[in-house]
């Protein structure tokens, strides 16, 4: 079965290469010690995109002759030194299917793909795994990769994921997303935004910190409430609030963009664990993938 997966550019293929990277890092240094490792994708898709011939590296055609690229998870499951588990999740049961179908073509894989809400499922997997030493292994560790659609990942999510101490998380954080949402003036707010703003961020402290009275009004006008804030500023306020949880360390974000050269989303890298070894570890090679990005 065949479910075209149209999404992305060149900012896309910026996302996986960095991802792809760190996971072949992480598996070549966990490879040397005695933990089970799973890799969790929340927002799977259907393991593939169609692209244009100048897209990303192409692995097949469709039906229809459109070229298709490898997503995540497809790139993921190719690898030779890898995960012990794999967990797929995406809301779309079409999505899901194409994933089962993925499945069947690496039989030597353990997968377990799962159709539901993200936010549920993920922060189900984050308390009910068993994180810590089991039998002969010394425990569990994880690397997440959070690729929303949109404004869907909740804060209660990101708490959880912190909170077990052991995930590696990539995440992209939707910047477009929550420009539009946080419109200039607080006038243009209704709730539906304020509400999703708030899920997102974890708190509705953002008001204060983003917004501001605009004392350019006439004496005799009430002052606007106005956002002044760019989008790195607001990028800056997002990685203040990650580092609020994973307090081990959270990443400056990578920032990526359209053609048209609008900043679309912010790729950020968090790590739970405490350990200052695994610490040290995570941003050797979150740093050594920024000075390769072009």
């Amino acid at each position: 079965m065949d479910v075209e997966h149209k999404f992305g550019g060149k900012h896309t293929d910026i996302k996986l290469e960095i991802v792809r990277r760190y996971i072949e890092a992480y598996l070549l240094v966990m490879s040397k010690q005695n933990f089970r490792n799973i890799y969790i994708d929340a927002f799977a898709g259907t393991g593939s995109r169609t692209v244009s011939q100048n897209g990303a590296p192409l692995l097949d055609a469709d039906n229809d002759g459109n070229l298709v690229a490898p997503g995540s998870a497809s790139l993921v499951l190719q690898m030779e030194k890898g995960f012990d588990h794999h967990i797929f999740i995406d809301k779309n049961p079409k999505h899901v299917a194409a994933l089962q179908m993925l499945k069947s073509n690496f039989p030597n894989k353990s997968v377990h793909c799962l159709q539901g809400d993200a936010n549920e499922l993920v922060t189900k997997l984050c308390n009910e795994t068993d994180w810590k030493r089991n039998g002969t292994h010394w425990g569990t560790r994880a690397v997440l990769f959070l690729d929303p659609y949109g404004m869907e990942v909740e804060w209660q999510t990101l708490k959880a994921i912190a909170a077990t101490q052991t995930i590696d998380l990539w995440f992209l954080f939707p910047m477009s997303g929550l420009v539009r949402q946080a419109a200039r003036r607080w006038s243009s707010l209704d709730d539906s935004k304020i509400s999703a703003i708030t899920r997102c961020l974890g708190t509705e402290e953002w008001r204060e910190k983003l917004y501001t009275p605009d004392l350019q009004l006439g004496l005799f006008s009430e002052p606007e409430l106005e956002r002044k804030q760019d989008v790195r500023a607001l990028e800056s306020y997002v990685k203040e609030r990650l580092e609020t949880v994973f307090s081990s360390w959270v990443s400056d974000p990578i920032p990526l963009f359209s053609s048209r050269s609008s900043q679309l989303y912010s790729l950020f890298f968090a790590i739970s664990n405490p350990s200052n070894a695994a610490k040290g570890i995570a941003r050797k090679i979150v740093d050594h993938l920024r000075k390769g990005i072009k």
